[in-house]
């Protein structure tokens, strides 16, 4: 266990030698043969891997979850909610669970039907397929797997294999969603522009300026509100906002597009959002007068420099997907007023949200926030393949590893435990042959 001065030079640069950023991945690059990052048309179809391409898998994901994580602390601490507690339990409950589940929908889907569900972003908004469910599941695993041996649940030979069972399930999502070449938006600039054109010119046709100085502030109240009911809803972690982009705008200027989730109704503290839209997507476009860079990372999170973007809002085409089945013909373009009720609806489930989680017992949300991480990183996935309905009883009742890490992790100091699997890469040490 690592306390905060053993930790602080691994903040600064991962394993105390490589930066963030693009200068970070252009480095990883540098030190890693095979590029097994990189996604190739022969390379998802296998199931078997190599060894060498594995490790070069792990060493570069070990540098892609500090960059998300450590460099850019993507996510607070909440006095209301045990988070920490609650990720090092889901990813025990992620590591027994979802290799067997990552099998069986590539089973009853086949390779290419998973390749197919990683295409969903690209014509879809409102979808949970995106950037940070691809992305995560597969850390997650690895991550359980070293809490698992941090504790002496199993031993360093247990269960390989399923690992790359992990490994394989999200390269063939991310080439679905990006096709050949880099498997992170990391290696392609930071940048995640993944609707398809006609997507895009249909957001852009739709654009509401906002030169009026009050319908600016209607939305950006808009905005920071049904953010913080989507953190809220989904235990204070980033399930609840996804962001792709930037797309460039005809005459100059870029487009974000950002998803807000406000009534996940497969969550049972979710009655408070009754009334709301499934999601609200909104396709911010900025037509700014000086250079803004915009970076996107691979949890969909967006940074610019400088830093507040949101100055140059020029005009806005928001939609709602009122429920989670809404085919995108059926999307609801808002205006103001639409807005204004929406807004007024969220505070209000906000606020009722937060007395519901507040009368809660720790463990109680504890066991909440598992089932947030172990239910929404495959509920996606498993729903588009029609087995949903029968992994939900399996995901919901607590595995025999995740109770044995419950006494260490929820009474003890999961702290000391995420701390350095996070930003020492400890996760993704290599393998051995044997």
């Amino acid at each position: 266990m690592a306390d905060d001065e053993d930790l602080q030079p691994y903040l600064e640069l991962y394993q105390k030698s490589v930066p963030a950023g693009l200068a970070g991945e252009r480095r990883m690059r540098e030190l890693i043969t095979p590029p097994f990052m990189d996604l190739t048309s022969e390379n998802v179809l296998r199931d078997d891997i190599a060894l060498e391409e594995y490790n070069a898998w792990r060493a570069y994901m070990g540098w892609s979850l500090w960059d998300v994580i450590a460099a850019r602390s993507t996510e607070g601490e909440s006095g209301l909610i045990p988070r920490q507690e609650y990720e090092t339990i889901s990813f025990l409950q992620i590591w027994s669970l979802y290799p067997q589940l990552m099998s069986e929908i590539t089973e009853a889907v086949g390779i290419d039907g998973v390749i197919e569900i990683g295409r969903t972003p690209r014509r879809e908004i409102g979808t949970k397929i995106n950037l940070a469910h691809t992305w995560s599941p597969q850390n997650c695993c690895h991550l359980g797997r070293s809490i698992a041996l941090e504790f002496g649940l199993e031993t360093p030979d247990s269960r390989r294999g399923e690992l790359q069972t992990a490994v394989q399930f999200a390269r063939r999502l991310a080439f679905g969603t990006w096709g050949e070449g880099a498997a992170f938006a990391s290696g392609r600039g930071y940048k995640a522009p993944l609707l398809e054109d006609d997507m895009v010119e249909m957001l852009i046709a739709n654009e509401q300026r906002l030169d009026d100085p009050a319908q600016r502030q209607i939305f950006r109240q808009f905005n920071a509100t049904t953010e913080l009911m989507g953190y809220l809803l989904h235990y204070d972690c980033r399930f609840g906002v996804q962001d792709t982009g930037p797309y460039p705008v005809p005459g100059g200027g870029f487009m974000i597009v950002r998803d807000h989730w406000l009534n996940e109704t497969s969550y049972p503290w979710a009655t408070p959002a009754e009334g709301l839209p499934y999601c609200v997507t909104e396709a911010m476009i900025f037509r700014p007068d000086a250079d803004v860079e915009i970076t996107i990372n691979d949890l969909g999170t967006t940074f610019s420099e400088p830093r507040d973007y949101l100055q140059h809002l020029s005009g806005v085409a928001v939609f709602a997907r009122d429920t989670e089945d809404t085919p995108m013909s059926g999307l609801r373009l808002l205006d103001i007023d639409d807005m204004v009720e929406i807004t007024k609806k969220s505070k209000a489930a906000t606020l009722a949200l937060y007395r519901t989680l507040a009368s809660k017992d720790r463990d109680q949300k504890i066991r909440d926030g598992i089932y947030v991480y172990a239910a929404d990183h495959i509920r996606p996935h498993a729903k588009a393949a029609g087995l949903w309905d029968t992994m939900q009883p399996r995901i919901a009742e607590l595995t025999d590893l995740a109770l044995a890490g419950w006494g260490p992790l929820a009474d003890g100091d999961a702290a000391s435990v995420l701390g350095p699997l996070f930003v020492k890469g400890l996760a993704y040490s290599p393998l051995k042959n044997g």
